[in-house]
């Protein structure tokens, strides 16, 4: 027994490891190719890593990378500021940072993903396969390069869905008290776990209950801290309300409809291989997902339509998205043996 767990140890370290190297080349390169001064959201997190908190009201909140960049830099002791190129505009001892944190919690994501494409019963190779469609999309390398928080939430996203799946007590639960730490959208997600986890429901409304208090203390004193009115966060995030409209029209536009799909690029030939070689391939694929996937895609739905930028929402459905991926690698498995 102790033989096959740490066999298991062992190949989720040479995941995480796999997922780790091919992050790091096209994510450093972003970081070294890019001005990040152009970017709001990226002067919010560099922000508060240097513990200004006059910040977006909506963005401000999310201070749990920022900080662990901000430690690791105070770790550094100045080593990553003598890496930086000459034409890097800003603090690259910091950026660098937070490169490390978001490079470690993508490939966390990808080691997630991994084993979440098991967990539906795919083999190892086709499991690997989804994987390295999530390592080569198109948002990964942004994500694990720039000053950012969305390897948190995506770590979080995925360890609800591998929780939900594999009945993991210990996944839901961080998942329930670091995802509003992590989002605001976190909200989104929540009910996926209420309503389809394992968990009996008195004790997660205890648990969510805790989390809020926690989640809303913790604001509370940040607002008390830089005195801002307590309640100007609430309302900058109702501002998205007026996003909606506008975007349940460009989402059914040519151009958004192509930057969604080129979110995997190629990978997404695969399933379409599958289909007009096998049509009924759809419908065995459609029956081994379970329901809460359909509320799934419809949080990330949501999302989108609150977003200024759908098709970066839109890469919170890649663990599913590489789910399927992995189902059509191995489909074309079995028709290439055939």
């Amino acid at each position: 027994m102790a033989g096959i767990k740490n066999a298991l140890q062992l190949e989720h370290l040479l995941v995480f490891g796999f997922c780790l190297a091919v992050i790091a080349g096209p994510a450093i390169s972003a970081l070294f190719a890019n001005d990040l001064t152009y970017y709001p959201d990226c002067k919010t997190y560099l922000g508060l890593a240097h513990f200004d908190f006059n910040q977006s009201p909506v963005r401000g909140y999310r201070v749990i990378i920022p900080f662990a960049a901000a430690a690791i830099n105070y770790i550094s002791g100045g080593i990553f500021a003598r890496l930086s190129p000459s034409y890097f505009n800003g603090d690259f001892s910091l950026a660098f940072s937070f490169f490390v944190i978001n490079s470690f919690l993508t490939a966390s994501a990808g080691l997630f993903i991994y084993r979440y494409c098991k967990s539906f019963g795919t083999d190892k190779f086709s499991a690997l396969a989804g994987t390295l469609a999530f390592l080569t999309c198109r948002y990964t390398a942004a994500t694990a390069a720039y000053p950012l928080v969305d390897s948190l939430f995506l770590v979080v996203v995925t360890i609800t869905l591998l929780g939900i799946k594999l009945k993991n007590t210990s996944m839901l639960v961080t998942a329930i008290f670091l995802g509003p730490f992590a989002k605001e959208s976190f909200i989104f997600i929540a009910p996926l776990i209420f309503f389809f986890s394992h968990i009996p429901r008195l004790k997660l409304l205890f648990l969510f209950l805790l989390s809020g208090i926690l989640v809303f203390s913790f604001r509370y004193g940040l607002d008390a801290y830089t005195l801002k009115p307590f309640a100007s966060s609430f309302r900058a995030d109702f501002m998205h309300m007026h996003l909606l409209k506008y975007n349940i029209r460009k989402l059914f536009s040519f151009y958004t409809l192509f930057k969604i799909i080129m979110n995997i690029g190629l990978w997404g030939l695969a399933p379409l291989i599958c289909l007009g070689i096998r049509p009924a391939w759809g419908k065995e694929l459609v029956k081994s997902f379970d329901k809460y996937l359909v509320w799934f895609l419809v949080s990330v739905l949501f999302q989108m339509l609150l977003s200024g930028s759908m098709e970066r929402m839109f890469y919170l459905a890649i663990p599913l998205i590489c789910v399927i991926i992995a189902f059509s690698i191995a489909e074309l498995k079995k028709i290439i043996q055939l």
